[in-house]
């Protein structure tokens, strides 16, 4: 995610890191030389011009414009849910601390561990397996590999090798978490009315996770994406054999801004189509699961030493 102060008009104007010309440059290039080829071959050899009137640009430009509008819409809502699963994943594990932290308690008059240690250790476990489970999230979300983080935070768990056996390690981890849970209430450490508050903040986390991964596996239909770029590409290198004749050498200078305006709304439906990845425009998942992680453990009482350093933003990128 792009984080830069909107202090400065002519920076916005002028900026370049973070939008999509950087991304779109080379079909821009492509279709200002056509351009150029075509206006030049008019200017200087009229008898091969090819000439067209500009009542079919004006229609299909229309629906071109309404079409881009429709797809661009439909990317920023995936974009925008899954920023707003991420912010129910913050809410939910923050009151799963709370909850951890509050009824896991060793003065309960059924616990038959009577052992403050005990139910300390049950305490940090969930938590500590909590941090791993949404750390497991980001790298499914991102198809990156999640064994050399789990290895580093859960090295001591003998149940490491099995998590990281399945196909869906956050499920696997989670699933653990239940199992702690249900091992505290055995204990007596947890109260049998206080069992289900638990789970349902689990299941909430689980369900958060599948909202994701309905939104990652789900790309918007290749068709639409293909006829979006086709249309767009096609408009913008016929345009200058509609122009040539009204606007003359100023011909490229018409077709680059209409270009730069239409490939590059193109391009933006495609960056925040998949809000999970690595573009500079995505959500940044590390910067959201190491607030998550500060905010579990000094709400559990650890100490400076075991927070996690904030993420910033390295050249007004957060990841």
């Amino acid at each position: 995610m792009i984080v830069t102060e909107k202090d400065s008009w002519l920076r916005m104007i002028f900026a370049v890191h973070g939008t999509t010309f950087d991304k779109i440059w080379p079909r821009f290039l492509v279709v200002v030389s056509f351009s150029i080829v075509t206006t030049l071959i008019s200017y200087y050899f009229p008898d091969h011009k090819f000439t067209l009137t500009m009542a079919p640009f004006t229609v299909v430009g229309l629906a071109i414009a309404i079409f881009l509008g429709f797809r661009n819409n439909a990317s920023y809502d995936r974009y925008w849910e899954g920023r707003k699963l991420w912010g129910r994943m913050v809410n939910v594990c923050r009151s799963f601390t709370m909850q951890v932290n509050t009824l896991v308690d060793g003065t309960n008059p059924d616990a038959t561990a009577t052992d403050e240690s005990v139910t300390v250790a049950q305490r940090r476990r969930m938590i500590e397996l909590t941090i791993a489970y949404i750390n497991a999230v980001r790298h499914r979300l991102r198809d990156t590999d999640a064994s050399d983080e789990l290895m580093l935070r859960l090295h001591d768990d003998p149940k490491l090798q099995s998590y990281l056996a399945q196909d869906n390690i956050p499920a696997a981890v989670a699933a653990e978490i239940s199992n702690c849970i249900q091992a505290a209430w055995k204990s007596g450490t947890l109260h049998t009315y206080h069992v289900p508050l638990l789970h349902t903040s689990l299941t909430e986390m689980l369900a958060i996770q599948g909202g994701c991964e309905r939104i990652r596996s789900t790309p918007i239909p290749f068709t639409y994406s293909v006829l979006t770029h086709r249309t767009v590409l096609l408009y913008c290198l016929a345009l200058p054999c509609g122009l040539h004749d009204t606007v003359g050498l100023l011909t490229p200078v018409v077709v680059g801004l209409v270009a730069y305006a239409f490939l590059g709304l193109d391009a933006v439906g495609d960056e925040i189509e998949q809000p999970f990845s690595i573009d500079d425009n995505d959500l940044p998942l590390l910067f959201l699961t190491t607030m998550i992680e500060r905010n579990m453990r000094q709400m559990s009482g650890y100490p400076a030493e075991e927070l996690p350093a904030p993420v910033e933003p390295v050249d007004h990128l957060l990841i």
